[in-house]
């Protein structure tokens, strides 16, 4: 008997013995017409047709006690299929079983299943930076949001600094290719129709230097004329960080105005966090005579009272609250903090803990350790998110939010995103840790609709190239850091001389094997695309690896000859998902990275 596979992986799947027969079409009856909107995205899909006679039905759906809102029962015997759900979001996720068991019929024939499942986690959200330079076209936010419906997902954010298109703000937007309100609501409008609640998201007081650098801002800057910070080193001459006054809450509010009609969603993360300059300027006085958590906590308080006039249940950043936890007890019950963390290591458990202890309403945020990268970090993504559910469940959190960022121009190429992305996936419906193997064939199955394509575990293997050097920088691939980050004193100051040379020949050995994983020309267009990506990935982290290494061993530098291939390389990568907003600026640091290592 062929073994199946479903993802995420059901509490329940046994074998019941033969099954039946698939037809060109199958014929399906529901009479409970609240359900069929969980039935309608697979119409397509399985061919589905409706029917209103039970004899003439092959598929049943009908409502029935699950015990999760979101849970159901699929039973395929030798005669019939019965799916029973207690909801529409039930039907749906018994629906993305069915197609899995279809896809694996052998001879057109499926086998007799029965399969019990339902969620471990209520919230199971995954949040896309689009403000760093990246904005996706609307046709790859529309394939995101049908996968993370099939895996499971039932919440979305894109997070957004200044890439809303801002009737009154074209000053911030104009070379950034936004995100219109018209896009916002088709995109809700599709979100709704595969079950998953898009969630606003805008940050609201730090991340504000897309709008503080131009003239007409600064004047709502806490240091208008720019800033110092030692921890992390930071030195700006515009503001990131607005004023915690009435005059900001008056302008943050007018952009609530516009942005928040175009979602159905009753919830808004207000973001919130790292307001690196805060008490360095306009608030000098009173965060010196008060503290940097009251005078934070006061202005929070007036965000949350926009949210709700709004009426929106308010969630934020949680990083400015926990450097003080007992200030958790001091929030309003309706405030909601998303402690995040993106490290192995990284506290959760003690964070968790304080905020569990106060009766808040919280979830963490893990990540996909994509940003920062050429390749990934699946080592530390796979860590982290196991550590964040782990917590999550210890401390009754209301589940995760997995988050992929673009910090620093968003070079990580795409692909980047899925094992960490089906990983998370996985823990948070079913509980489970992947095993690599099973992981790579979900990636080529879900992903790419191409089983045994070996596509999935070339990305993982990819992803591994710092684990085999043996470094581990927070935040940043080695790689990375190297282009952007370090300099010929700073390099040979962190990293031991001969000894991370053979250490960055193990990691250059990893990357050509681990290359030669990826799949050859073929006739999947998703699969030829990701595979360019992430062999620009693989070439530029081998480049930016031997500089490093030459740099140790006081090399000469050579002339660099392929700057432009490699820039124009990405550029075309970027264009075939992204819109042309933000290419130049992140193209431009890439360049101008290249460059200024091959001089080192």
């Amino acid at each position: 008997m062929k073994e199946l596979i479903l993802f995420p992986s059901p509490k329940r799947l046994e074998f019941t013995g033969p099954g039946l027969s698939l037809p060109s079409a199958i014929s399906y009856l529901c009479t409970d017409a609240e359900m069929l909107c969980g039935i309608e995205p697979w119409a397509d899909v399985l061919n589905l047709q409706q029917v209103g006679d039970e004899k003439a039905s092959l598929l049943k759906v009908r409502k029935g006690k699950t015990g999760h809102l979101e849970g159901y029962k699929l039973v395929i015997s030798e005669s019939q299929i019965e799916l029973e759900a207690e909801s529409p979001v039930g039907a749906f996720r018994g629906f993305c079983a069915l197609e899995q068991l279809v896809s694996q019929a052998e001879d057109g024939k499926l086998q007799g299943v029965r399969v019990e499942d339902q969620p471990s986690m209520n919230r199971r959200g995954f949040m896309l930076d689009v403000s760093r330079c990246k904005v996706p076209r609307m046709d790859e936010l529309f394939r995101l949001i049908e996968l993370i419906a099939r895996l499971g997902y039932n919440e979305l954010q894109l997070y957004i600094e200044h890439t809303f298109a801002f009737s009154k703000h074209e000053t911030v937007w104009q070379d950034a290719s936004p995100i219109t309100a018209e896009e916002i609501r088709k995109i809700d409008e599709f979100c709704a129709g595969h079950f998953i609640e898009l969630v606003p998201n805008l940050n609201s007081f730090g991340h504000f230097e897309r709008w503080l650098q131009h003239v007409e801002y600064r004047h709502l800057a806490e240091c208008p004329d720019g800033f110092i910070r030692e921890q992390p080193y930071i030195k700006r001459d515009h503001g990131t960080t607005l004023k915690p006054n009435a005059k900001s809450l008056e302008f943050i509010d007018s952009l609530y105005e516009e942005y928040l009609p175009n979602f159905t969603s009753n919830n808004f993360n207000v973001g919130m966090d790292e307001p690196w300059e805060l008490g360095q300027g306009w608030s000098r006085e009173e965060v010196g005579k008060n503290g940097k958590d009251k005078v934070y906590l006061r202005h929070l308080d007036g965000i949350r009272k926009l949210v709700e006039k709004h009426g929106k249940r308010m969630q934020f950043w949680a990083d400015v609250l926990l450097e003080k936890p007992e200030n958790a007890k001091l929030l309003c019950p309706s405030a909601s903090p998303i402690i995040w963390g993106y490290e192995p290591g990284h506290p959760f458990d003690e964070q968790a803990g304080a905020i569990a202890a106060c009766g808040l309403d919280f979830c963490l945020a893990p990540g996909v350790g994509s940003w920062r990268s050429f390749t990934g970090r699946w080592p530390v993504a796979q860590k982290n998110l196991s550590s964040a559910y782990r917590y999550a469940q210890k401390h009754g959190a209301t589940g995760m939010l997995i988050t992929s960022w673009g910090d620093c121009g968003n070079h990580q190429p795409w692909p980047t995103v899925y094992p960490g992305l089906l990983h998370g996936a996985s823990l948070a419906w079913a509980g489970e840790e992947l095993a690599e193997d099973k992981l790579s064939n979900a990636i080529d199955r879900l992903v790419y609709q191409a089983p045994g394509a070996g596509l999935g575990k070339a990305i993982l293997e990819l992803g591994k190239v710092d684990d085999k050097i043996g470094v581990n920088l927070p935040n940043t691939c080695l790689d990375w850091w190297i282009l952007f980050a370090a300099r010929a004193e700073l390099l040979r100051d962190a990293l031991p001389g001969k000894v991370m040379v053979e250490q960055i020949n193990q990691g250059l050995a990893h990357l050509k094997e681990a290359s030669s994983l990826l799949p050859h020309a073929c006739d999947n267009l998703a699969i030829e695309q990701s595979v360019e990506e992430m062999r620009w990935g693989a070439e530029i982290s081998a480049w930016c690896l031997g500089q490093g290494k030459r740099i140790l061993l006081e090399e000469e530098a050579t002339e660099v000859t392929e700057t432009e291939v490699r820039v124009k390389r990405f550029s075309e990568n970027w264009l075939k998902r992204a819109r042309t907003g933000g290419l130049e600026e992140s193209s431009t640091l890439l360049r101008e990275g290249i460059i200024a290592l091959s001089k080192e």
